[in-house]
């Protein structure tokens, strides 16, 4: 075959080569399974009854029943109109045990607190004792009193609300299932798929029969994906595609300086 041919694929082979990384890792991405989540879960079955079962069932699951009040600053949030005021006015109430509401702002976002959640969490260094308190707000808002609880009072708060296993579809069971399953032994915990049914209700306290369950995160995996693979073995082929290209090149060169000098 003439050299300058041979020469010409080379470098058209090379060219191909050289955006492997880009085509391969979609490829691989395109055509793997759906990615696991970054996040491994784990199910322990709770007893209320014990104080450290209740301890870390609420360190958990607090969140689902109670507004941590560092949330209510701008710094965190911008679901509130006045998170100064409203801030202001929970703190007095935690302090004292009751606070009267003047600013209209104020008013409407502690009324939207008092619907969603049934405690307020207990950052501020001034109050005591920290801890949990069962907010009531009335008045339309203008007066809002707070009651220290103890964490039995937020954990039966947080398993009266947790989902019923019966009440799930049958592949939200298997999902379940899965992490309960894989909840016992040397090999701790399950990685479900970030498709998988009731994947982005995790985690969460659950109620399965007779059992209360603490689904909570047990590890992390840092995963770049099979993307990720693919653009490895795709730098590999561009490494290739550089080579090809300097042995064409330079095929191409030698054929013409033979050819010159004939």
């Amino acid at each position: 075959m003439d050299r300058r041919r041979v020469a010409l694929l080379l470098v058209v082979v090379g060219l191909l080569c050289l955006p492997a990384p880009y085509y391969l890792g979609w490829a691989a991405e395109a055509t793997a399974p759906p990615a696991q989540s970054s996040q491994i879960y784990a199910a322990e079955p709770i007893d209320l009854a014990n104080e450290s079962d209740r301890e870390r069932f609420v360190d958990r699951h607090g969140h689902a029943v109670a507004l941590a009040d560092y949330r209510i600053t701008a710094r965190y949030s911008d679901a509130y109109r006045a998170p100064n005021a409203t801030l202001d006015a929970l703190v007095t109430a935690m302090r004292e045990g009751s606070a009267s509401v003047d600013d209209a702002d104020a008013r409407a976002d502690l009324r939207e607190i008092d619907a969603a959640y049934e405690f307020v969490r207990d950052t501020d260094e001034t109050t005591e004792p920290d801890g949990y308190y069962r907010v009531t707000v009335t008045d339309d808002g203008a007066t809002v009193r707070a009651e220290n609880v103890a964490d039995r009072a937020v954990a039966n708060a947080i398993a009266e609300q947790a989902p019923r296993y019966e009440n799930l579809s049958a592949g939200e069971r298997r999902t379940v299932d899965a992490v309960i399953e894989n909840s016992t032994g040397d090999d701790l915990g399950y990685r479900p798929r970030v498709n998988d049914p009731y994947v982005d209700q995790l985690p969460t306290a659950i109620r399965k029969g007779d059992t209360l369950y603490s689904v909570y995160v047990h590890g992390h995996v840092d995963d770049f994906g099979p993307g990720f693979g693919g653009f490895v073995v795709g730098l590999g082929v561009a490494s290739l595609g550089v080579v090809l290209l300097l042995a064409g090149g330079g095929l191409y060169a030698y054929d013409r300086w033979r050819g010159s000098s004939a």
